[in-house]
């Protein structure tokens, strides 16, 4: 928790300072959500309404590329499936990350652009059973591929997501292990810009 929030004073401190580039406020919902498992367990799927909400610094470096920084809050602990024997409850996720985005130029005021996104994910989520023990939960990278439309200050995008994570494992079944969680999904989100400076 505490990475996380130094995570997010960096950024915040930088933008406070900046007086160019933009800030997006964003938020978005995911579908086809599911955590991906290292072994040979059932992967698990996210209940309806996972999502984010977060906010990005982008500077033009060249005509159409922007560049800079982000971090969101992302939800989407709860799941959807049963399984037994398994936790009902995996990780939420706040990445700290850099991103380039490229806008295309058209005669008109929607402007298609495609997007990356690559940092890492703070992840928590700990839990206990009564059975297997305990489980905590550790961070990993982050990343998102794919594109969207402009439309003045106000977009719309589609992207892919992972948060690579992993559950570190304590209980009575055996000694102290560790097995990839990774959650995935795409994600629909939306977005609005303010312009610093001229």
């Amino acid at each position: 928790m505490k990475k996380t929030l130094i995570g997010l004073f960096l950024i915040l401190g930088a933008v406070s300072f900046a007086t160019v580039g933009k800030i997006e406020a964003k938020g978005g919902l995911d579908f086809g959500g599911k955590y991906n498992y290292g072994q040979n367990y059932k992967s698990q799927k996210s209940k309806a309404g996972s999502g984010e909400f977060g906010a990005e610094y982008r500077y033009e470096v060249i005509p159409g590329l922007e560049l800079g920084g982000g971090t969101a809050f992302q939800f989407h602990k709860d799941l959807k499936d049963k399984v037994k024997g398994q936790n009902e409850k995996n990780f939420n996720s706040v990445p700290v990350y850099g991103t380039a985005k490229y806008k295309f130029d058209t005669p008109i005021a929607v402007k298609p652009y495609i997007k990356g996104d690559l940092g890492y994910s703070f992840n928590s989520g700990n839990y206990e059973n009564a059975r297997t023990g305990k489980f905590k939960a550790k961070n990993g990278a982050y990343y998102g591929v794919g594109g969207g439309i402009d439309f003045n200050n106000l977009s719309v995008e589609l992207m892919f997501k992972e948060n690579k994570g992993k559950y570190e494992h304590e209980g009575s079944l055996g000694p102290k292990s560790k097995y990839n969680t990774n959650y995935r999904r795409v994600t629909l989100g939306i977005g609005y810009d303010f312009n610093l400076g001229n």
